[in-house]
């Protein structure tokens, strides 16, 4: 006697081999989630908050020296440093970490590339340097 397959058998024979290939093409590539790094014991994790965010202002915060940031680039790279992205996972060796706390948004703000405890001030030499532009007058005639 044979017996007839009905349609929501074959369909759940193969909806049971698509999830099955799926899994396994997970388990090749090393999809765990994005979960993976963040279960390594050597690092810490920053995750991207703001747009704007940079290497070196990272380095900063967690390190407490911007120039690190050029390690984070070497120990992060899939990561564009001039292109942080919003959810970027930034991993931080914990051996250059003295600051665990997370990143406030007060220190994003007024992070400096050039001058980490704050905006950039101006001087007296910067105004002068201003002054001396204006004043400038190209050769020849006018």
């Amino acid at each position: 006697m044979k017996r007839a397959l009905s349609f929501s058998s074959l369909f759940l024979f193969f909806a049971g081999i698509f999830c099955l290939a799926c899994l396994a093409g997970c388990a090749m590539f090393g999809d765990t989630g994005g979960k993976a790094d963040e279960a390594r014991q050597d690092v810490y994790v920053h995750t991207v908050e703001w747009p704007g965010e940079t290497l070196p202002m990272i380095a900063q915060w967690y390190t407490g020296n911007k120039d690190n940031g050029k390690i984070l680039a070497k120990t992060n790279p899939g990561i564009s440093s001039e292109r942080l992205v919003v959810d970027d996972q930034i991993l931080i060796p914990l051996d250059l970490v003295k600051n665990n706390k997370k990143m406030p948004k007060e220190f994003f703000s007024t992070f400096s590339a050039k001058s980490p405890a704050g905006p950039k001030k101006s001087s007296s030499k910067t105004k002068q340097a201003v002054e001396k532009k204006e004043d400038f007058q190209p050769y020849g005639p006018k």
